[in-house]
């Protein structure tokens, strides 16, 4: 059906599960695991003010209902694409880029330097860098324009089975910060619907494994402990995350945010997985948050420690 939130036409669908979990998928704005997810993502809802709309419903709170936000969604659409054009998308991405190794990938090895991730060697078959990267933007028109180019992280994303999906991206500048875009971390297009389950496979699998949100999350963990660790991308796909068939212990590097999605997350990947037998530990960075930021991430814990950028 039509997402709720941006429109469209057939981009969002329920979980076959939804009877138990309330959760739902969009094409272009990503993975929801549960209903709470949900309800936050449509009405623009934390945690909280979620549990509180819920409770009213089922008559176990007083006062109002909360009101949604506006709803429009900040995530601009990516154009319709059959499954062939997407491939092309893809792989004409994937050809142009570079071993992170090379001379010329220096702003993405400074964009790592600033995040405090000194002497962090990437998987050239994971991670590469785009040299000049196009940003494309919906305009007032509803037509995509190209906005500029600029350097880039290219991380490939695959799917439960290991088998390579699609592209994330992380735009920079050319001393390293991160590009003065709107979204300046992106999935490619994709096709099909294998995504969920998925992640970027930074380190090779084992058994005791680690998975977080973010890249650079998942490097400051390895850097600082030694364990391998992948990336879900977000807090949605975290909680849908599918561990490699021989991995029997997951630790969930969770960010702590004050909508409360990335715990929320966390645990509804550890339910999921203790039930299935596969023993789970979840780690919060401690608080608090810092005044005027969204959230926390064990990478801002530990990169922003001056011993630890030493090391």
């Amino acid at each position: 059906m039509p997402c709720p939130v941006h429109g469209g036409t057939d981009g969002f669908r329920l979980f076959r599960d939804a009877d138990l979990t309330g959760g739902g998928v969009c094409n272009t704005c990503g993975t929801f695991p549960d209903g709470f997810a949900l309800l936050m993502w449509v009405n623009r809802w934390s945690f909280p003010e979620a549990l509180r709309a819920v409770a009213y419903e089922l008559g176990l709170a007083d006062g109002s209902r909360p009101a949604p936000r506006d709803s429009t969604n900040p995530h601009p659409r990516r154009p319709e694409r059959d499954r062939e054009s997407a491939m092309e998308a893809l792989n004409r991405v994937w050809a142009n880029s570079i071993d992170p190794a090379d001379r010329l990938a220096e702003p993405l090895r400074a964009y790592l330097r600033r995040r405090g991730l000194f002497g962090v060697r990437l998987d050239g078959e994971v991670v590469r860098f785009h040299p000049d990267l196009g940003y494309w933007q919906r305009n007032d028109h509803d037509e995509f324009e190209l906005v500029g180019r600029y350097p880039a992280m290219v991380a490939l994303v695959t799917g439960k089975d290991g088998m390579p999906i699609t592209v994330h991206r992380t735009y920079l500048t050319p001393d390293g910060r991160k590009a003065p875009v709107a979204e300046p971390k992106k999935l490619m297009a994709y096709p099909g619907d294998r995504l969920v389950g998925g992640a970027i496979r930074l380190f090779p699998p084992t058994p005791a494994l680690g998975v977080a949100e973010g890249i650079e999350t998942a490097l400051a963990v390895y850097r600082r402990t030694g364990m391998p660790v992948w990336s879900a991308v977000s807090a949605g796909l975290l909680a849908r995350f599918e561990p490699p068939a021989h991995t029997s212990l997951v630790v969930v590097w969770a960010d702590r945010d004050r909508s409360g999605a990335g715990e929320a997350a966390a645990l509804t990947l550890r339910e999921r997985l203790l039930r299935r037998g596969i023993s789970v530990a979840v780690h919060l960075p401690p608080g608090p948050i810092p005044a005027g930021a969204k959230g926390i991430d064990w990478a801002d814990v530990w990169c922003s420690q001056p011993e630890q950028a030493a090391a």
